[in-house]
């Protein structure tokens, strides 16, 4: 992206004609039918309203940049750069690309190996002392050593996977680190479109054939939360239907799956307050490095006298009481209630 700042031309310029106005929505054509969900998923899905957005960002958005981790990319650089990735997160498009799988596979081993040695270790003490306490036997801390072998096993299995990724990410992380198969979605904020790849499934020793690519404007999609049960409970995930033709942007594919949906609600007020160019880019640490180049953030920090480095000069100890303000915030929120300003606009299909 071009570093020069965005004011040449004024804001009309800037932004293209589909670029999202709130307040000034026009009317769109009916929804005859829904193209992306069967009438069974509908009723395990419920659609968000539009509008009225709270200033509010999902965990792992806010942290996504940490302060300390742009002061190193603004020292050494990024390593994303020399593998040719081409996710983004600028000040004129939001861009999900996945890395290879192999940098999933280890992210997700070091998560997954983590939350077991976490629940784990207390469990199994607790169990060993509950144990202990409703047993006569002399001998228990004997057989209980004398079984060490499987309590080596339980612990130092995902204590030791954990361990190993984590050294891995550490110190080899510029050797794990490869680009994937390309973008997969991408919220424009300057010209108001949203594009969607859609890539062939990949057969082993032949190259992967072209993408097919489609492109709305951003107030064609409406964002559903949708509920499927798990043995841990409910998991909810966020997507993006188009309206009228068959199209989905899957933001949980970036995002994951939560148990609780306000971290989708959170989501979907991001992606609008991104988007809304009556409004500045949301102030989180990732975007803060390309706020002198949007005109409306630029106005707007001009007249707030925002300071240029707020977040990459802060420590870790006032960035840790911002995330956890956040996360209380997207706690507190309440999204079925609200208003849909795209109801007036637009007659939808049944519920």
């Amino acid at each position: 992206m071009d570093d020069a700042p965005a004011m040449t031309g004024g804001d009309g310029l800037y932004y293209g004609n589909a670029a999202y106005h709130p307040e000034k929505l026009p009317k769109q054509r009916p929804q005859l039918l829904d193209p992306n969900q069967s009438a069974l998923k509908r009723m395990a899905s419920a659609r968000l309203p539009w509008g009225h957005a709270d200033n509010v960002v999902p965990d792992r958005v806010f942290s996504v940049a940490t302060p300390k981790a742009l002061r190193e990319i603004e020292r050494h650089g990024s390593l994303l750069d020399n593998i040719d990735d081409q996710g983004e997160m600028d000040h004129e498009c939001f861009r999900f690309a996945p890395l290879a799988k192999r940098v999933q596979i280890l992210d997700l081993m070091e998560g997954l190996s983590k939350l077991a040695v976490k629940i784990l270790v207390p469990l199994t003490i607790v169990t060993l002392l509950l144990a202990w306490s409703a047993t006569s036997n002399d001998a228990y801390w004997q057989d209980i050593i004398n079984h060490w072998f499987f309590f080596a096993c339980l612990l130092g299995i995902p204590g030791g996977i954990w361990l190993v990724s984590d050294l891995l990410i550490k110190y080899c992380l510029g050797w794990i680190l490869k680009s994937g198969k390309g973008p997969i979605w991408e919220f424009n904020r300057r010209t108001g479109m949203v594009t969607v790849w859609k890539y062939p499934f990949k057969i082993p020793f032949i190259p992967r054939g072209k993408p097919e690519t489609k492109q709305f404007p951003f107030i064609e999609f409406d964002a559903w939360v949708s509920a499927r049960a798990d043995r841990y409970g409910a998991l909810n995930r966020l997507r993006l239907f188009h309206r009228y033709s068959p199209c989905e942007v899957d933001i949980g594919a970036a995002t994951g799956d939560h148990s609780m949906p306000e971290s989708c609600y959170a989501m979907w007020d991001f992606i609008q307050n991104y988007m809304d160019v009556t409004r500045p880019l949301p102030d989180i640490p990732v975007l803060e490095p390309h706020r002198h180049k949007d005109p409306v953030t630029v106005e707007y920090d001009r007249r707030t006298n925002r300071p240029e480095r707020y977040w990459r000069d802060m420590d870790d100890e006032t960035f840790k009481a911002c995330e956890n303000e956040m996360s209380l915030n997207v706690r507190m929120m309440s999204m079925q209630s609200r208003d849909n300003i795209m109801a007036g606009k637009v007659v939808y299909t049944s519920s």
